[in-house]
């Protein structure tokens, strides 16, 4: 008797393995086929070639080479992307400790 249970268990827990493959297989072709719809939606739309890309004048380029001479524009940007990121990590890591503390009262 306990093989028949046995079998039937097993293959009950066989039958919801194909389910669920066969759910997981007909949502990546779902995302597949949308991914191929945004492919083709984007593929219709005009290039813009190089005379979309606006030149900027060599004046405004000398300019701005000796701005950043006298005033680091690359390295005050890098700085402030570090704070953005380290505060943006700070809220993470706050809120994982508020959690903690919730779930250990």
């Amino acid at each position: 008797m306990t093989s028949v249970l046995q079998a039937l268990y097993d293959f009950l827990s066989q039958l919801v393995c194909w389910i669920m493959t066969a759910l997981v297989s007909t949502l990546n072709l779902i995302l597949v086929a949308l991914g191929a719809l945004i492919t083709t939606l984007v593929d219709l739309l005009p290039d813009m070639g190089d005379a979309g890309i606006p030149t900027v004048p060599s004046q405004v380029t000398t300019a701005t080479s000796w701005v950043n001479w006298f005033f680091p524009v690359n390295q005050v940007a890098l700085f402030f992307t570090f704070i953005f990121g380290a505060w943006v990590a700070w809220q993470a890591v706050a809120i994982a400790m508020r959690w903690a503390k919730a779930v250990g009262n």
